[in-house]
């Protein structure tokens, strides 16, 4: 994605958010996905003509996917903007989506989202020590037999307000630019990573507090 794509990309998604479900439909699975290529979708508007004749659970599914897959785009643009970032070279690897600093200890896999909701009854505990959260993220991404856990850098959004505003940050890509910069200004091995398995995970969260003002926290950086 070069820079251009993404001020129209960015801007567009900020444009359509109140048109996203705010719930999933239903969860991921391969009948589902079979049914169209969603990855060959550039536009909001290709997307409602593709899925016109579905179901309304698949309808709100590629909605809500879609708009994510779109976000996270755009996410990791913004990490590669910074010049001790590059991306995968490789689109079909998925062991990691970025480097830092020319190191192949710091790849990560970028993974945006939420605080769950068996969570959310002590988010300021999750938001001090996130190491419960990163498990369970762990536990319900990673399948299969083997135990072969990438590097994940989790980015996670929640709003003190409306926990449905969550979408509204995930596209706040002004305010995540500027977050995503001092990160990468301060990553380095040595930082306070989080652990699962053999994996390091860090968090940067993002959040909207009841004033309606936008603060951050990064897990590392404590």
């Amino acid at each position: 994605m070069t820079i251009e794509e993404f001020n129209i990309l960015s801007k567009n998604l900020q444009s359509i958010v109140k048109s996203i479900p705010l719930n999933w439909g239903q969860t991921q699975n391969d009948n589902a996905d079979s049914q169209i290529n969603m990855f060959a979708i550039k536009t909001y508007s290709d997307l409602e003509s593709t899925i016109a004749s579905l179901s309304e659970e698949n309808k709100n599914y590629f909605k809500r996917r879609w708009f994510l897959w779109q976000c996270s785009k755009c996410d990791e643009l913004l990490f590669c903007l910074n010049e001790n970032v590059n991306p995968n070279p490789n689109k079909r690897d998925q062991s990691y989506d970025i480097e830092f600093n020319n190191n192949t200890e710091l790849r990560f896999d970028l993974k945006g989202t939420l605080i769950p909701k068996q969570f959310r009854n002590n988010v300021e505990e999750v938001i001090a020590n996130p190491q419960a959260m990163i498990d369970f993220f762990y536990q319900q991404q990673s399948k299969g037999v083997r135990e072969n856990y990438q590097n994940r850098l989790f980015i996670v959004h929640h709003s003190f307000r409306i926990q449905e505003r969550e979408m509204y940050l995930r596209c706040h890509f002004d305010f995540k630019k500027e977050v995503i910069k001092q990160y990468t200004q301060q990553i380095k091995i040595t930082s306070n990573f989080l652990q699962y398995q053999n994996a390091k995970a860090d968090v940067i969260f993002i959040l909207e507090n009841l004033d309606k003002t936008f603060t951050s926290k990064i897990y590392s950086l404590v």
